[in-house]
């Protein structure tokens, strides 16, 4: 199927997912459409979201594809039947970490690119600054350091907008001491959520790589720490941190670089 789409690339999605309303002007009818599904397969995200197998919908990106994303039944953005195929681009789902399962992915934030490698060759084992990480469910957990504790976080390149995520108790040991000097609410899933911030009181390390200066937020919002508690992390962090950075993850060997 051919068209102008465009999907959220989301480290934070163990799966990658593609949006029901978004997509089913592009067949005739829905009979079409849920012939690609596998009803076998069905399940209920953290959000509330009704979702199912897929056995027809493989999402390529270059060389690289998901065989078998998950539909999002009820979610996404309806596109007209006048406006299928036009130059605008359609969001139509979320590239998760199955994309990226035993390859080595490369980030380059100032230039706004992206590839996709087998292994780590010579060029880039010669200039990236690896640390050990753990990888779990198709997600990356990296450590930072903030005065010498050790804070395991989830990588999750759909968390754009902030620094370090994690919840209020954790949060109060590492912002400057006093009451959140931000608040930010943002869509999640369809729903609002309320984040908190305030700097943190220490710089923040990976391995020996000093990261710029970052707020420290935190959230009330249940869903969020469950999920948090359940992947065993502490927080989230995302681009914000690397955003002049290019950086090497290494899904294979589980490790996670800055290239020097």
């Amino acid at each position: 199927m051919q068209a102008n789409f465009a999907a959220q690339f989301d480290l934070g999605s163990d799966a990658t997912l593609l949006y029901g309303d978004a997509l089913k002007n592009y067949f005739a009818t829905r009979a079409q459409l849920y012939a690609l599904l596998d009803t076998t397969r069905r399940g209920m995200s953290d959000s509330g979201i009704r979702n199912y197998g897929t056995t027809g919908l493989p999402v390529a990106f270059g060389p690289t594809q998901v065989a078998r994303p998950l539909f999002m039944a009820g979610y996404g953005d309806e596109v007209p039947v006048d406006s299928l195929h036009t130059k605008s681009q359609k969001l139509v789902g979320t590239i998760g970490g199955d994309f990226v399962v035993g390859k080595v992915l490369v980030i380059d934030y100032p230039q706004q690119r992206m590839c996709v490698l087998d292994s780590v060759d010579a060029y880039w084992q010669a200039r990236t600054s690896f640390v050990t990480s753990q990888v779990r469910n198709n997600r990356m957990h990296i450590p930072l350091t903030i005065e010498q504790r050790t804070y395991w976080v989830l990588f999750d390149t759909g968390s754009s907008l902030f620094t370090l995520t994690t919840d209020e108790q954790t949060w109060r040991g590492i912002a400057q001491p006093g009451p959140p000097t931000d608040t930010l609410v943002v869509n999640s899933w369809g729903k609002p959520v309320a984040y908190y911030a305030a700097p943190a009181q220490s710089a923040v390390y990976l391995g020996t790589h000093q990261v710029p200066p970052a707020k420290a937020w935190f959230t009330r919002d249940q869903r969020h720490l469950e999920f948090m508690k359940a992947a065993e992390i502490e927080g989230l962090t995302g681009n914000a941190l690397f955003q002049n950075d290019v950086i090497v993850l290494d899904f294979k060997r589980s490790r996670f670089g800055v290239v020097k």
